[in-house]
């Protein structure tokens, strides 16, 4: 009875396939840009420019929609939303060149608005992925009253915020300057899921958006040895993205030995740019390639593949000793290949990198271990907030594919005090979003006394979803104090975090004063023990990485959510879900294979009935 089932599947769609587009885009671009007038200073050679016709040279045709919008005194559109094509390509092009930033005021609050109430363009997928990214190197300035532009403010993280989060929509920030918002563009990001950035130079920007559009539409890449490259059989197509300085041209050396001519025809597509170049060779020629005249550490090489490298997504927001379990497994046509005599002869290296303008530090750089036809380890005790990469390097010596990942670490909490009058201390901690589980997580207390005396209280979650303890403060208390947050995911990934300490004192009757301690912060980021009793308290260890392999585990690590398999077809549930079928299945099924066929042979007699009369009246035409 398999077969029944299957062939149901498969008439079904192409039943389908007569209403349906044949493609739709899954990804929607929209950027937000500041026109305010300091944009000259911040960003004088408008590279802003450059890196918007960069994303769309990126989105494949087709597959992803765009819409640039600029906001300054007053909000306004640069490019309509539409689906990325050459048509759209040749518009932006036009346009990115033409704007002006002169604006004096900058409306953070008004473009956010306009940009919500903005209906989707474009042939969109039902599940499509919002990803929008800001362009600022300010803040909210609307009036000279500075509570005028409190409120406005306000009303972005608590109103405006609340429908982003809503609708799922990915909201990655870019400062440009230091004099930014950081704390309001930064909550923006991590209430969104999505990465907040600060440029040093305007050309990191460059940089910047190719990150951003590879979290949100990642690929197989190759990796580069030197200034080469190998090309296998199994590749279909490639895109050459290469940095450069202004004015330079990379040279493309074949593996025949010529350089391949970076002209427009049938088989090469060049998008150029002062500093950057997109090179797209379909039918490429196997062997080794060599590259010139190019930053070869910002550079990379996306490629379309059937023999691909998939790997389980790394949140985009991960959590400060959050573990990260990751599991790759290399495919052919999307099914999981498990066969040893192809799997003993490949390695996989992960290696993790800290991303800092275009500085990138290298944390570490480990060899996972095979189980199971698939590569597997957990790693863990990132407790430096930052943008970090993660690259998986697959050889598998007559072949080899890489895949970037790319996310950012954060606190779980923002634990703060402050004074709301009196002789009170108001202690808080917020989640940063809603990937914290808040009903399965607590937060614990710990003060530290003149005399050396330790205290803990538990913390209450108060009914607006953050913990929260207000403390009298008597006179002449001199108190240090911080919070560990026993912390759950959604999925149900369990982890420790230690905040930095803050300090409370009062002299006499004076009003007690609160401020975050001078100790560094990244030195109070300690780990427990591992334990069966949560709440023993921690020891002093150096903050370090750790990689844990999957022979190293026992089998309750792995029930964890983010441990699964990698899926390996929709076929093999479609097919386990057809053991048995019921009379009532049975007849049902037969009677959808029956209609799909009816459907599709009444589709054929049209189609020809058609032609035939096409043909006829060319005839009648004719013998006139």
């Amino acid at each position: 009875m398999k077969w029944l089932k299957i062939n149901t599947v498969l008439l079904l769609s192409a039943v389908l396939s007569f209403w349906v587009p044949l493609s739709q885009a899954d990804t929607q671009f929209r950027v937000i840009v500041d026109a305010s007038g300091s944009m000259l200073i911040s960003d004088p050679d408008k590279l802003t420019s450059e890196a918007l016709r960069l994303i769309s040279n990126l989105a494949p045709e087709e597959k992803a929609t765009l819409g640039i919008w600029l906001f300054g005194e007053e909000p306004r559109v640069l490019l309509p939303e539409s689906i990325v094509n050459k048509a759209s390509k040749s518009k932006l092009a036009s346009y990115v060149n033409s704007y002006v930033t002169q604006d004096v005021k900058t409306d953070l609050e008004a473009i956010i608005k306009l940009l919500l109430d903005t209906p989707d363009s474009g042939n969109l997928a039902p599940e499509f992925n919002r990803h929008w990214i800001l362009v600022t190197d300010g803040m909210v300035d609307i009036s000279l009253d500075e509570a005028v532009n409190k409120a406005s403010r306000d009303r972005i993280l608590n109103e405006l915020m609340s429908q982003l989060e809503e609708r799922g929509i990915h909201l990655h920030t870019v400062s440009m300057t230091g004099y930014t918002d950081k704390e309001l563009l930064e909550s923006l990001s991590l209430r969104t899921d999505a990465t907040h950035t600060e440029v040093a130079i305007p050309e990191d920007l460059l940089d910047t958006f190719d990150r951003i559009f590879t979290q949100a539409s990642p690929s197989d890449e190759l990796p580069f040895d030197g200034n080469q490259f190998v090309v296998d059989d199994a590749i279909d197509e490639l895109t050459l993205v290469v940095f450069h300085e202004n004015g330079i041209q990379p040279h493309v050396v074949k593996p025949d030995g010529s350089l391949l001519s970076l002209v427009n025809d049938r088989n090469v597509s060049v998008a150029a740019s002062d500093h950057y170049t997109l090179i797209t060779v379909r039918k490429p020629d196997a062997g080794v390639w060599k590259v010139d005249n190019v930053d070869l550490e910002r550079s990379s090489i996306r490629v379309i593949t059937n023999l691909s490298s998939q790997a389980t997504q790394v949140a985009p927001i991960v959590f400060v000793n959050e573990p990260i379990y990751s599991t790759v497994g290399l495919f052919q046509k999307n099914v999981i290949i498990k066969d040893d005599n192809i799997l003993n002869l490949v390695t996989v290296k992960q290696t993790l990198i800290r991303l800092s303008g275009e500085q990138k530090e290298t944390i570490l750089s480990h060899e996972m271990t095979q189980t199971n036809g698939q590569f597997k380890q957990r790693l863990e005790g990132i407790v430096e907030p930052g943008n970090y990469e993660l690259v998986s390097l697959l050889d598998g010596q007559t072949f080899s594919r890489q895949l970037s990942q790319y996310f950012t670490v954060h606190p779980a909490i923002d634990f703060k005090g402050t004074n709301p009058g009196g002789n009170l201390i108001a202690l808080s901690a917020h989640p940063v979003n809603l990937k914290l589980n808040i009903l399965r997580s607590n937060v614990k207390l710990e003060f530290t006394y003149n005399n050396g005396t330790i205290e803990t209280e538990e913390m209450p979650l108060v009914g607006q979803g953050y913990w929260e303890k207000i403390i009298p403060v008597s006179a002449d208390d001199n108190v240090k104090v911080r919070a560990k947050l026993i912390g759950m995911t959604q999925t149900g990934l369990r982890f420790d975090y230690w905040t930095p300490f803050w300090h409370f004192s009062r002299k006499g009757d004076d009003a007690p004063t609160v401020r975050l301690d001078d100790i560094d912060p990244t030195s109070m980021l300690l780990m427990s023990i591992p334990s069966s009793n949560r709440d023993l308290m921690p020891v002093m260890v150096l903050p370090a990485i750790s990689i844990v392999n999957e022979a190293e585990e026992d089998d309750t690590l792995f029930s964890e959510p983010d441990t699964a398999d990698i899926e390996t077809s929709d076929v093999d549930t479609i097919v386990k879900k057809t053991e048995n079928l019921s009379k009532t299945e049975w007849i049902m099924y037969a009677g959808l294979n029956l209609g799909g066929i009816l459907i599709i042979a009444a589709g054929v007699f049209l189609y020809r009935r058609m032609q035939k009369n096409k043909t006829l009246k060319s005839d009648e035409t004719d013998d006139v």
